[in-house]
């Protein structure tokens, strides 16, 4: 199903939208929480260069509210946060310790656009304590924690706009898991005109070949692969210094040189390959709601090692009844206790080897980390973008 839309994609400015999800079910945001859909979410590919966009969302009218006073979980204390399987550390570490391991000046200015707690402030400051350090963030909770984990920074609680920070000021500009809720061609050219002549910008960003349950959430929507990003910074005079393409966030460093260009050259010979794989991330999310349905049907018990966004899409997609979870399995000790679905997160153990299934919820890569961790046999274990396998079909 192809749609006509007026909202044009942000990377190419193409109109046409192919239709790749269209959940009437419960969706699921970013933070965790299940939404009902009062209409349907709808996600489009852009026909041109294969940026997938939220053409609609049961949040579309109360989007900056789930953000100001429901997201998320990691909310409830002032240190929680979620694990990057792939990395094997929790995300803010993952980006603290990439963007501390590029040398700054002794002294300099940041801004931390969509700061969250601080954690971010926390560890520059106590490396950097001569800089000048800025947060903004519209959450008043996340805002709250950040002034206390980080009291010498300058936390601006609001929406961020560029005309309300000087321009040609900053030696750094942070935008950290951000760019897949904002509209990216904004946020970049604003951050861009915020920073001095070689000042850095640094990026965490979800990608969505990593990132595969982006296509059900109602929250996020901007979803991208490297070539999208790379070709936005690049039309902004941003040049890539390094980047860090492990587990579901992505992490990159650009400079600015000033060089603007929008050749796109890369974005122009990937694209039908990621129009493509965006088109298999949908077919592998029906082959996987399909197979945990026919375990549901046969009444087997089934077992969930991740306790985040990938086994509440499952859920809801497959309407999996309570009485069948085996039991929800999580590394993250601040997830140990919590209750999903009836059932209360475990650290793992060996008793997850007497479900009848297990799946495995989280990205590709640390799918990857998580079949390791089990030794399982392969035929008990289910994930997105599993490979065909007979016994799973019985």
């Amino acid at each position: 199903m192809h749609l006509a839309q007026t909202q044009p994609c942000e990377i190419c400015g193409g109109m046409n939208w192919k239709i790749v999800v269209h959940n009437e079910k419960e969706s699921v945001c970013s933070g965790r929480e299940l939404v009902r859909n009062d209409q349907p979410l709808i996600k489009g590919m852009c026909e041109n260069c294969g940026m997938v966009y939220t053409l609609r969302s049961p949040l579309d009218q109360d989007l900056d509210k789930y953000y100001t006073q429901v997201y998320s979980s990691k909310l409830k204390t002032d240190n929680y946060d979620y694990v990057n399987f792939a990395k094997g550390k929790r995300f803010g570490q993952a980006v603290n310790d990439f963007v501390l391991g590029h040398e700054f000046p002794r002294q300099g200015r940041l801004l931390d656009i969509g700061c969250g707690k601080g954690f971010f402030e926390q560890a520059f400051i106590e490396k950097y304590p001569d800089w000048n350090v800025e947060g903004v963030d519209p959450s008043e909770r996340s805002i709250e924690i950040g002034r206390q984990l980080a009291p010498q920074a300058n936390f601006h609680c609001q929406n961020f706009r560029g005309e309300d920070f000087p321009d040609n000021q900053y030696d750094l500009v942070a935008m950290h898991t951000v760019l897949n809720r904002v509209p990216p061609r904004t946020f970049i050219g604003a951050g861009a005109d915020l920073l001095k002549r070689d000042g850095v910008m640094s990026i965490a960003i979800a990608m969505l070949p990593e990132a595969p349950f982006e296509l059900y959430f109602a929250d996020h929507h901007y979803m991208y692969h490297s070539q999208h990003l790379r070709a936005l910074a690049e039309e902004f005079g941003l040049e890539l210094v390094v980047s860090d393409e492990v587990g579901s966030i992505w992490r990159y460093l650009f400079r600015k040189s000033g060089k603007s260009t929008v050749q796109r050259e890369a974005l122009r010979r990937e694209s039908e390959r990621i129009k493509h794989d965006v088109l298999n991330y949908a077919l592998e999310w029906r082959r996987l709601f399909e197979r945990v349905t026919r375990l549901k049907d046969a009444g087997k018990r089934v077992a969930f090692y991740g306790a985040g966004t990938t086994m509440m899409i499952t859920l809801a997609q497959t309407e999996f009844p309570r009485e069948l979870v085996f039991g929800v399995y999580d590394d993250n000790t601040h997830k140990h206790g919590e209750e999903w679905w009836g059932t209360h997160v475990q650290p793992r153990s060996e008793e997850i080897s007497r479900a009848d299934a297990v799946v495995l919820c989280a990205g590709p890569s640390g799918v990857d980390v998580m079949k390791c961790d089990l030794m399982m046999p392969e035929e008990k274990l289910l994930y997105f973008g599993m490979p065909e396998i007979a016994a799973l079909n019985a």
